[in-house]
């Protein structure tokens, strides 16, 4: 492994196990078993699973910190994700020296929310190699001069290479597909299902394509659901620590909101402007460079495959390849189809605005997805009424998330409908 993928994979191991030191706890998934909620896992069992596939060949980057400062976790699988990392690092001009003769490389994916998108102000490569030759002291007949030019030379042909195989030309060639989960912190078993899917993609040749997963959006918003869980107490969370719905914060029609829907941001506030959350920001620096023509996002409970649009009335363009994928998702997610439609009318006609399947279509042009996961049946269960837990997350995870993997799997490896 290249020296600068190594760096970005240690810190991401690094921040990975300082936030399991912090969250360890007795399993939360013995507690919902006996209080007949599932056996669903805390925060901190969620990021030992993420730690196992991290053990099992996948990278794991710090792709920024939530409000609080927990860790902003992606996975990465596929053979071309490591050159990706690179290029998007290469892109930022962020290079860092190497130890082959203070040669320039890229120094893997920005971690900390940094853009991804910028211009190097230094110029290009080639252009600091010329300013380097018009610096290099001695003549055309000086013997050391005509080995620092062959090796700058050398050096010039390598860093064409390195545009050529990890740059701008590599990210275009790379398809990536992202996967998304745990935007609204009471949705867990969109995050169940989505460690369930990587582990089968895991095990998998995904030939060129690259899978870039954040199984965790909110963990804010998980750690005080499930410190509600521990204490019994009966709240609805939706928002991350601020009480933003980071599913209104993407840059999709944010500034479009009519009546209904600035009416609804007073419960569910869709923040300040587009992507002023940390959270949102961070999976927009990390998508930014990459070619993305396949998006999941993985929610509850309400049994249906969506795709685009929710903050328009209007038919996407692509709308009859999105309904193909949709249809082809649903007939095989349960025994009962799920419904498959456009978000905009499985709202009833409200449209919705900052919602992140619209953001991955408008901006990075990926058929999206979003999937609510199961149908969230309560059961008579007195404790089940009363606990917003409940009603997003069935009681047999077992029985809703293996069928579920299997119709996604298709679709997340890239397959047509």
């Amino acid at each position: 492994m290249p020296k600068s993928d190594q760096v970005s994979e240690e810190q991401g191991r690094a921040a990975l196990r300082a936030a399991l030191f912090v969250h360890r706890r007795a399993p939360l998934s013995r507690l919902l078993a006996r209080r007949g909620l599932g056996p669903y896992r805390g925060y901190g069992e969620l990021l030992e699973a993420i730690e196992r596939l991290a053990d099992r060949g996948a990278q794991v980057t710090l792709i920024g910190r939530s409000i609080r400062g927990e860790p902003l976790l992606a996975v990465h699988l596929g053979a071309a994700s490591l050159a990706a990392a690179r290029g998007e690092r290469q892109a930022a001009g962020l290079l860092a020296p190497s130890a082959q003769g203070g040669r320039s490389v890229a120094n893997g994916v920005s971690l900390h929310g940094v853009p991804l998108d910028g211009v190097p102000s230094h110029g290009t490569p080639d252009a600091n190699a010329d300013a380097d030759d018009s610096r290099t002291p001695g003549g055309a007949d000086d013997p050391a001069s005509s080995d620092a030019a062959l090796a700058r030379l050398a050096e010039r042909a390598e860093r064409a290479s390195l545009r050529l195989s990890t740059g701008a030309g590599s990210r275009e060639r790379v398809r990536t597909t992202v996967i998304l989960s745990g935007i609204h912190p009471l949705e867990w078993i969109g995050i169940e299902a989505h460690l369930a899917l990587l582990e089968r993609l895991a095990n998998q040749d995904l030939g060129g394509r690259s899978i870039l997963a954040v199984p965790i959006v909110n963990p804010d918003g998980l750690l005080r659901v499930e410190m509600n869980l521990r204490a019994g107490r009966h709240r609805y969370v939706r928002g991350n620590a601020r009480g933003v719905d980071l599913n209104r914060n993407f840059d999709a029609g944010w500034y479009e909101r009519g009546l209904i829907q600035r009416f609804i941001g007073l419960l569910f506030s869709p923040g300040s402007r587009p992507a002023s959350e940390p959270e949102v920001e961070a999976i927009a620096h990390a998508l930014s460079s990459r070619r993305i023509d396949r998006a999941l996002s993985l929610h509850s409970a309400g049994g249906a495959v969506l795709y685009p649009p929710a903050h328009s009335l209007w038919p996407v363009a692509d709308a009859a390849e999105h309904r193909a994928f949709a249809m082809r998702v649903a007939r095989a997610a349960d025994r009962r189809p799920y419904r498959a439609m456009s978000y905009v009318r499985f709202a009833w006609g409200v449209r919705k605005a900052g919602l992140e399947i619209d953001w991955l279509h408008d901006r990075h042009g990926a058929l999206s997805l979003l999937v609510e996961c199961s149908r969230g049946k309560l059961g008579l269960r007195p404790s089940r009424l009363v606990e917003p837990f409940a009603w997003h997350n069935p009681r047999r995870l077992d029985d809703a998330t293996p069928p579920l993997v299997d119709a996604l799997l298709p679709f997340v490896k890239g397959a047509r409908a």
